[in-house]
């Protein structure tokens, strides 16, 4: 499941992002998406939230994801993160 890879990467991202600004939670990652992409916003949430089930900093997380119109090099890009400090 290619999902696993990207939820892999956005946790890696979002341990530093959280590290730089002391986070007390993760509540959203936006996510733009190459409209010839496979991933789905559902599958992204249902393997992020098992990925993340036993830290208590991702348990409000969402992904949220808006496919352009123009294919780019990248499959994806974290558009944003929105964090509570």
């Amino acid at each position: 499941m290619h999902e696993f890879s990207v939820v892999n990467n956005l946790i890696k991202i979002l341990e530093k992002v959280c590290k730089e600004n002391n986070a007390k939670k993760v509540l959203k990652i936006n996510l733009k998406i190459n409209p010839y992409s496979c991933l789905d916003e559902e599958n992204l949430n249902f393997v992020f939230s098992s990925f993340t089930k036993d830290i208590p900093v991702y348990k409000e997380a969402k992904i949220e994801i808006k496919r352009t119109l123009a294919p780019s090099e990248r499959e994806y890009i974290v558009e944003n993160i929105e964090i509570e400090v």
